[in-house]
């Protein structure tokens, strides 16, 4: 009777810890599958995506620089159209100035004379949001025109909305010069990979301020 009873109390301790070996287990499953369901969505979101067929007109036009070609073009566009009043170029390397600028994308000696803004200080995303935040302030724009690679633009508007939530945006994400499906491009499933987590850790980050989402519901008609 006394083997059977500490057989018993022995039991107990295997069943708990096996109960809690299964718990970590779905928990961890769960969350990747979360993880992964997420990142699913980011993709395809993100292949969708492109410019609006209708640009409404904004206070300010800005250029987050960064990988992915044709941002610096459609931002000199968009100020040529008058869709904005002045244009800023954050996160510009310091051998780019006015000139380079001019020489590479094709913008006038008046546009760039009155109405380009380049900022040097933005390291990265977060750098970028601050800097068009202080920008925007300075001017007193409450809406802008935000030009930046379709894959970063989610990142982007998390970003912007922590910096200023005052500031309303129209996202003018550029098309991908490589028109694959993302699960068809090796290179391009990384990059989205890298992208997607980067958002998660600007979500978990927090936002200095409990705002809605950056982005116009409506265009606006001026």
């Amino acid at each position: 009777m006394k083997r059977r009873a500490k057989n018993r109390k022995d039991i107990k301790p295997q069943t708990k810890r096996r109960g809690w070996t299964r718990f970590f287990l779905f928990l961890i499953i769960g969350t990747l599958s979360l993880a992964f369901g997420g990142f699913l969505a980011f993709a395809q979101y993100v292949d969708k995506i492109g410019p609006p067929t209708e640009v409404p007109i904004a206070d300010g036009i800005v250029v987050w620089t960064g990988k992915g070609g044709g941002r610096l073009q459609a931002g000199v566009d968009l100020l040529a159209a008058k869709k904005g009043e002045r244009l800023l170029i954050s996160g510009v390397h310091e051998s780019n100035a006015p000139p380079q600028i001019k020489e590479l994308t094709g913008l006038s000696d008046d546009l760039a004379d009155c109405c380009l803004d380049l900022d040097y200080v933005a390291k990265d995303t977060f750098g970028n949001a601050r800097e068009t935040a202080d920008w925007a302030e300075a001017l007193g724009y409450d809406h802008i025109i935000l030009v930046t690679s379709s894959y970063h633009m989610p990142r982007a508007k998390v970003e912007i909305a922590s910096a200023a939530g005052r500031i309303r945006i129209t996202p003018y994400p550029v098309e991908r010069a490589d028109s694959r499906t993302w699960y068809k491009s090796a290179d391009r499933t990384k990059r989205l990979a890298q992208e997607y987590g980067k958002l998660l850790v600007s979500f978990t980050r927090g936002r200095d301020k409990e705002i809605g989402s950056p982005e116009l519901e409506m265009s606006p008609n001026n």
